[in-house]
């Protein structure tokens, strides 16, 4: 009977409290439509001038500050130092360091560059007499050369012309002499036939004529041979000449370049230890001249600070005696040449932001107080010291000069003398005026599927519209297209509207397994009731419940299961109004300046992140149900 009663009392318990628990979570995830009525605002567009500008915070820094540091290599120590806080002009001496090892070390290098110089002069006239050779060398083998050439261009100009002639000649005469011997004979033989010329007259006649035939014939012979022979063979052997001559300059020239290589690397490497040698001179020179350290400017004199030396590991003063490494700062000499603001630009916004831009800076020290400056300088590379807190993050040095006013008030001078290095500021820089453009707040523009879109509203109902927007600064974008003047836009999506990213399709809402949706109705109405609360993220939890309730269909456990649905629901009902409300100029500064340090790809990351936060708080709700089921 006791079990019996104990067992009642937590069954009205659980009932009592998972009722309105129950309530509360359908009204938050909006199945009591009737009473989630939500208020739609929006934003007018506007037409009219945009100033395009990007906002970042800052650091002041001193504009003109000269620090001594030490040049000397290695580590010395300070054997004379000016006091602190003496006034000095240009010139004047301010620091005195040991330089007892680098004078041993400059006699003995002096040494080593007169052994150098002889050892280069030997090298040099070695070097020299290898050369003349060579020219020489080179110049025989050059009139040879020239000598082939010329015995090529006699010829095909002048003997081989003058040789042809000679033959032409030679053949000529024999045809005439053949001619005449060739009608000598003719008429020798009408003589003979009429019986004035005796037969041996006739047969010498004959003879003659048969004679200059021949001769004839052999001078044709003898023209034909020096063309097709004697010509070709002649012309042979001159380009052989030729062309041997070549190869001869050219071995020439290869004999000449192996035979002073070795004297070049010689003189090369003798010049090269001369010229090591005087450097390394030099440098000992330098380095004894640089330690009588000079002030380069006027100005009080401010010793530097040696972290972590003195008593109980604090600071301790520059002093006579102290050891000093390489680079490291001994004085300041803080000078009076105002100051300038450090930034980080986001990658984002470099293209916007150039050398020369105008810029508004706030000091946050001086409220109410601001002052005219310039882009000095953009940095090329991302500063790699970002990296460490943010891996996906890319941010560019940049330097702005705070300009002094002209014809500045009492009140407004102070403020400058108020400056401080290291001060937080807020940096404007005006980048661009569009004259004239429709322009929405930039909450209006929401990233979905890759696409910029808007709500407008038409009558009474949101509409969605595809907008192409231009430049942009903190608070306002500019539309190109899609929204004309004084239409009403929303600053947040409608409720239910879920952005998607570019990479992903519009995903149906998961429904409830029908077996594990029968089985939770057959078990308990509780659990019914529990499922689809759980079932607004793809969750396992939200499908193993009813099986847990059907095990152990109690009425603890139904009760407690509708608690958990109901908590779940509203969890995943308060998370979705946040995304909806969610508002960048709510928050806090300095989240507010992380997230316009952001790119529109990291933005987008972080909405997906806070889309899965609040599916893993819908899941753990659909889980506590799923669990009361199982322990009752």
């Amino acid at each position: 009977m006791a079990k019996q009663s104990n067992s009642k009392t937590w069954i009205v318990l659980a009932l009592v409290l998972g009722v309105p628990g129950l309530y509360l979570g359908g009204k938050a995830a909006g199945w009591w439509a009737q009473e989630a009525k939500v208020e739609i605002k929006g934003a007018r567009a506007r037409r009219g001038a945009l100033t395009i500008s990007v906002v970042q915070r800052g650091n002041l820094a001193a504009r003109d500050a000269v620090s001594i540091k030490s040049e000397i290599e290695g580590q010395s120590t300070i054997i004379q130092l000016i006091p602190e806080g003496t006034q000095v002009k240009v010139g004047d001496v301010l620091c005195k360091l040991d330089t007892s090892e680098l004078v041993d070390k400059q006699l003995a290098q002096e040494i080593s560059v007169q052994n150098a110089e002889a050892a280069f002069t030997k090298a040099k006239a070695q070097y020299d007499i290898q050369a003349s050779q060579n020219k020489s060398d080179i110049e025989t083998a050059e009139r040879k050369l020239q000598f082939a050439k010329l015995d090529l261009e006699k010829y095909e100009k002048g003997d081989y012309g003058q040789k042809i002639k000679e033959s032409d000649d030679k053949i000529l005469l024999a045809e005439q002499e053949r001619a005449q011997a060739e009608n000598n004979f003719n008429w020798s033989r009408t003589l003979a036939d009429q019986g004035f010329l005796t037969k041996t007259e006739l047969d010498g006649d004959s003879i003659r004529f048969q004679s200059s035939n021949v001769k004839y014939e052999q001078a044709k012979v003898a023209k034909s041979l020096l063309e097709r022979y004697d010509h070709p063979r002649k012309l042979s052997e001159l380009q052989a000449d030729l062309k041997e001559a070549e190869r001869g300059l050219e071995r020439a020239h290869l004999k000449a370049t192996s035979l002073i290589v070795d004297y070049e690397a010689g003189l090369r490497s003798s010049e090269a230890k001369l010229k090591l040698e005087r450097e390394k001179l030099n440098k000992f020179n330098d380095q004894i001249e640089k330690s009588v350290i000079k002030a380069p400017a006027e100005g009080m004199v401010v010793y530097a600070r040696i972290e972590g030396g003195g008593r109980m590991g604090g600071e301790a003063p520059i002093q006579e005696g102290t050891q000093i490494r390489e680079r490291q700062e001994i004085l300041q000499i803080p000078r009076t040449g105002g100051m300038i603001a450090e930034a980080s630009v986001h990658e984002s916004a470099l293209k916007q932001v150039t050398a020369g831009l105008p810029c508004k800076i706030q000091v946050d020290a001086l409220p109410g107080m601001f002052f005219d400056g310039d882009v000095q300088y953009v940095a090329m590379l991302p500063d790699k010291a970002s990296w460490w807190a943010n891996p996906n993050q890319r941010l560019y040095k940049t330097q702005v000069i705070i300009r002094p006013a002209e014809d500045a008030s009492p009140e407004t001078l102070k403020a400058y003398a108020e400056m401080r290095p290291g001060m937080s500021c807020g940096i404007e820089v005006f980048a661009d005026t569009v004259a004239d453009c429709v322009h929405v707040p930039v909450q209006c523009i929401v990233m979905h599927r890759g696409e910029t879109i808007a709500f407008v509203m038409e009558g009474s109902k949101p509409v969605q519209r595809k907008v192409r927007v231009g430049r942009s600064n903190e608070k306002f974008v500019e539309v190109v297209e899609g929204i004309q003047a004084d239409e009403e836009v929303l600053l947040a999506p409608p409720a239910g509207f879920v952005p998607q990213p570019a990479d992903e399709k519009a995903k149906d809402v998961p429904q409830v397994n029908p077996r594990a949706k029968a089985d939770a109705a057959a078990s308990a109405p509780g659990g019914a009731q529990g499922a689809p609360a759980g079932a607004v993220a793809p969750a396992a939890g939200s499908q193993a419940q009813p099986a847990n309730g059907a095990a152990a269909p109690q009425a603890g456990g139904q009760s407690a299961g509708q608690s958990g649905a109901a908590g779940g629901a509203a969890g995943g009902a308060a998370g979705e109004r946040q995304r909806r409300s969610f508002d960048p100029a709510n928050m806090p500064p300095e989240m507010r300046a992380r997230w316009e340090a952001m790119s529109p790809e990291e933005r987008e990351q972080m909405m997906e992140r806070m889309r899965s936060g609040g599916g893993r708080r819908n899941r753990s709700g659909g889980e506590g149900g799923g669990g009361g089921g199982g322990g009752g």
